[in-house]
């Protein structure tokens, strides 16, 4: 995912859309409880779901294959 595309992911997130994404042939997906004010980033392969008060929370703690999420923003299709 290239920096302008990013901008755009991360903007959608931030206002609360469900969002899909593939990372290595798996889907993932970014949802938002409004109620729960919450932000779930979800395995779609076994339902892995971790949630995060924030979404700043998300993007830096929410872990894909062993790492941060932000670290694997370049490698999402």
């Amino acid at each position: 995912m290239d920096e302008i595309v990013w901008k755009e992911f991360k903007e959608a997130i931030e206002e609360g859309q469900e969002l899909a994404f593939d990372y290595k042939d798996e889907e993932w997906w970014i949802s938002r409880v409004p109620e729960e004010k919450s932000f779930l980033l979800t395995r779609s392969t076994d339902s892995l779901t971790q949630s995060f008060k924030t979404s700043d929370e998300l993007f830096n703690n929410g872990v894909i294959d062993d790492k941060p999420f932000i670290e694997r923003i370049k490698d999402i299709e």
